[in-house]
């Protein structure tokens, strides 16, 4: 049986990929790999007729070369083992018209909101756009912009992800910290709304619907590293 025609690298990188501590043990180079292509030969085969011992054994070897452990995914781990998740649902953003009337009530709506009592609100700005995350609790509070609004999104959820306060690393410091947790989620077709991020903070936004699987997906991560 040829399995939607996939081809034997394909197969290979399925049969390993969907097996996290096999492709953990892959990754960090700690697995021979003749051992590994008896152990998975069979059940290539049986999806790929022309599969054979060397096609499975180099598949397997060019999947490493793929995925290995870099210096900067070591240092990834490393910050991420310490590090605290935190979820807030019923949140929406207002995607507006950047100008003086919007930016004013903007200004206007940050001196009424609690922060003391966890109220949420922030913003990212482009060149002619700004847009506004903010909790349920206040979104009546942008009722009247009217057609100075562009996009509204509800449904939403922060997943945030705090470092550690006594950490010597910092996240900015490490290239591809951002790519490597967003891969993650990218893998489990999590989508990303936004990100925003502060010295010690990376706040994701996302859909609801998502929320429960990106939550274990980098709980899982920081378990993973601890």
């Amino acid at each position: 049986m040829n399995v939607g025609n996939k081809s034997t690298a394909e197969l290979v990188k399925e049969e390993i990929s969907s097996n996290l501590y096999l492709n953990e043990v892959l990754k960090k180079g700690l697995i021979n790999y003749s051992a590994l292509t008896r152990e998975i030969l069979s059940k290539i085969k049986h999806k790929n007729k022309k599969a054979n011992f060397s096609s499975v054994l180099i598949a397997i070897q060019r999947y490493y070369d793929e995925i290995k452990v870099t210096k900067s995914e070591n240092d990834c781990g490393e910050l991420l083992k310490d590090c605290e998740l935190i979820m807030k649902n019923k949140i929406s953003s207002f995607t507006l018209e950047r100008t003086k009337n919007v930016m004013n009530l903007i200004n206007k709506i940050s001196k009424t909101i609690r922060w003391d009592l966890g109220d949420i609100m922030f913003f990212v700005q482009g060149s002619g756009e700004i847009t506004v995350v903010i909790d349920k609790k206040n979104e009546k509070k942008f009722s009247g912009l009217g057609k100075s609004i562009l996009e509204k999104k509800e449904g939403l959820t922060l997943l945030s992800l705090r470092e550690a306060g006594e950490s010597t690393s910092y996240s900015k410091d490490i290239p591809g910290f951002l790519s490597f947790i967003t891969g993650k989620l990218a893998e489990q077709e999590i989508n990303i709304i936004d990100i925003a991020s502060t010295y010690k903070q990376v706040i994701f936004v996302l859909y609801e619907k998502d929320s429960t699987k990106a939550y274990t997906v980098l709980d899982s991560l920081i378990k993973h590293y601890q």
